[in-house]
């Protein structure tokens, strides 16, 4: 069986049976992979020390059916040296790209928006880092909520208004009623924010200035409405209650 190459970033890395180890992760070439690492347990494993959460590495693997199978790999970029908060931020991203994203399906543009958003994670705030990438996986996904009109009536946004994510965006304040409806308040500082990090360039981001209450309010609709496309809790946000808790 022909092996192939590809530049992939790790995802997730599990154990495996008593010596392997189970990855998946997403590639330039062929988008998201699910591999095994034969002996990757094994101390002498020079692949399975490289297999680490959102390692950059060039990889040879054989195809498989539904996994394939790692026949080596090296390093194409350095490590990234992360805090605990920053790797918190990437299990999320990390998370909703494995559930977002199906095998045979790739995408060089969302490994390069990827790429370059785990390294903003390290020089900037990792939470406004992630957000801005999640909002632009939705969209590359095909499934970003509407924003700019009213979902019901399609009347332009304008001031304060409501999200519904069964509906999918932005409900006006005429035609929304309040949480009566399963509404979340929807404030025209949030969407303007939403806005902002859907067009940041991850690459050249520049500086600008975020409201506590606007990060707030958008990161818990983009919870909640990942939360509904997948249709399963997000496993990494116990993670950054923990962090959180712990500070």
């Amino acid at each position: 069986m022909e092996s192939y190459k590809d530049e992939i970033v790790l995802l997730q890395v599990n154990n495996w049976q008593t010596a392997d180890k189970k990855a998946v992760c997403f590639s330039r070439d062929h988008g998201k992979i699910v591999f095994m690492a034969y002996g990757a347990r094994y101390p002498k494993s020079v692949s399975g020390r490289l297999l680490q959460p959102f390692a950059c590495l060039e990889a040879e693997l054989y195809p498989g059916t539904r996994v394939d199978k790692l026949k080596s790999c090296q390093l194409a970029a350095p490590m990234p040296q992360m805090e605990l908060e920053q790797m918190a931020y990437g299990f999320l991203m990390a998370e909703m790209t494995e559930r977002l994203t199906e095998q045979g399906e790739p995408s060089e543009s969302l490994y390069l928006l990827l790429r370059r958003a785990l390294q903003l994670l390290v020089k900037r705030n990792p939470r406004v880092a992630a957000m801005a990438y999640l909002i632009q996986l939705l969209d590359h996904c095909g499934i970003g909520p509407v924003y700019e009109v009213c979902v019901q009536c399609s009347r332009p946004a304008e001031g304060d208004g409501w999200f519904s994510e069964m509906q999918g965006g932005f409900v006006c304040a005429s035609c929304g009623t309040g949480k009566s409806q399963g509404l979340q308040s929807f404030q025209e500082d949030t969407r303007r924010l939403w806005q902002q990090l859907r067009m940041l360039d991850l690459a050249e981001p520049g500086h600008f200035s975020v409201k506590g209450g606007a990060l707030m309010e958008l990161e818990q609709i983009l919870h909640r409405y990942l939360v509904y496309q997948t249709e399963q809790p997000i496993r990494s946000l116990e993670f950054l209650r923990q962090i959180a808790g712990g500070k």
